[in-house]
């Protein structure tokens, strides 16, 4: 009896002692979740500052020297920049599922150039690697030695952070200032491309961490994203990076990509395109206003003509009272989804073509929302929505 009391008793103990340490774990594992996203937030706002630099730096050149707009070239290049520099911006939260993620089956890539790449890279980041670095008392140089030859494979605004944040990387490992080298060459499968520093170098111990997520050595500077994300896009496009470092005489990463392979072109779709180029009469759906005026603009300029609608329920009633040809709609909005409108709009008229506009559009796919033809990711561009229409049309 005193045996099986003393068992029970130390029973009790050891469930005790396993809540509590339950309890421990599930707290660890919040704080370390909490840190985990402070310091995505961090790396986020990071990658966001460093798009909008060129972005608010050639704008405010534009607006307070107006002479430049007569100078087309100039101006022409300029725009060219925040041009680049927003997609950029509009793709990094996209970017955080790069982390370690492989190419996908059926993934297109394009032909990359990659001398024009660096070009565009260089220009993108010279707020970091010379203004900030000269207001810092720093001095830095970049070279480019550039051996031009076939295209590689790949997504052109992944490949230009990839080399953004390797700049980026090299600049900050040079605190007095130094010289970054970036080389291209190619052998007879794969592009090269290579950036050089005069940094403080890594040990051995960093060297074998310096592409893991989170792992940084500068301290409230850095957010530990930079290198993983290279990592991650260098292995999604198939290729492969080297590192060569040592303390004191600066670092070396070497990535290497596929070369294009041209696949056969496919039959042109005559029939979709001569359609896509008679005017339509399109609804537009958004509950943002500025993004509803930048869509009829967008839209009238390429000849169509435009209805606009504030929400789903506005949208239903815009399509009840007149004939579209063609419905483009923002997915989250009050009262009324788009794709709950579009749903609505397919028992009104089976087969009408609705192009379905969000933020979420790598996670969603036409299958996963009846009624939807064609599934945009936001922002989105001219090229873009011609491409959305001639499929869109062609489901219809």
């Amino acid at each position: 009896m005193i045996m099986d009391e003393e068992l029970r008793r130390q029973n009790a103990e050891l469930q005790k002692a396993l809540t509590e340490l339950k309890a421990t774990q599930e707290h660890v594992v919040r704080q370390e979740r909490l840190r985990a996203l402070g310091q995505m937030a961090s790396g986020i706002a990071h990658d966001f500052n460093n798009s909008l630099a060129p972005i608010l730096g050639y704008t405010e050149l534009l607006q307070m020297s107006p002479a430049i707009l007569a100078d087309r070239a100039k101006a022409g290049s300029y725009l060219q920049i925040i041009h680049t520099a927003a997609k950029g911006a509009a793709s990094v939260v996209s970017r955080l599922r790069e982390f370690y993620r492989r190419q996908e089956s059926g993934e297109a890539l394009a032909p990359v150039n990659l001398e024009k790449l660096v070009a565009q890279s260089i220009t993108l980041t010279q707020p970091k690697w010379k203004d900030q670095a000269q207001t810092n008392g720093a001095i830095i140089a970049i070279v480019s030695e550039l051996n031009p030859g076939p295209p590689v494979s790949g997504d052109e605004p992944a490949l230009r952070e990839l080399l953004a944040n390797l700049i980026f990387n090299s600049v900050d490992a040079m605190p007095s200032g130094g010289t970054i080298t970036i080389r291209t060459r190619r052998d007879s499968d794969f592009g090269f491309l290579e950036v050089s520093d005069t940094g403080t170098g890594m040990t051995g111990e960093v060297r074998a961490r310096c592409l893991d997520p989170f792992f940084s050595t500068k301290g409230e500077r850095g957010s530990g994203l930079g290198l993983s994300m290279v990592f991650g896009i260098v292995e999604r496009h198939g290729g492969r990076i080297e590192i060569g470092s040592e303390l004191g005489k600066g670092s070396t990463f070497i990535v290497a990509l596929p070369l294009h392979r041209a696949a056969p072109k496919a039959a042109a779709v005559t029939d979709c395109d001569a359609a896509l180029w008679k005017p339509l009469r399109i609804l537009v759906v958004d509950d943002e206003p500025q993004v509803r005026e930048m869509l009829s603009a967008t839209l009238a300029t390429e000849g169509h003509q435009v209805e606009l609608a504030s929400d789903g329920v506005d949208g239903l009633r815009c399509f009840r009272d007149g004939r579209f040809d063609l419905v483009l709609t923002d997915k989250v909005m009050p009262s009324m989804s788009g794709d709950q409108m579009a749903c609505a709009i397919q028992q009104m008229a089976p087969g009408t073509p609705i192009i379905l506009l969000t933020g979420f559009g790598q996670f969603l796919s036409g299958e996963m929302l009846p009624g939807i033809s064609v599934v945009l990711n936001k922002p989105v561009g001219i090229l873009a929505l011609r491409k959305a229409f001639v499929t869109a049309l062609a489901a219809a």
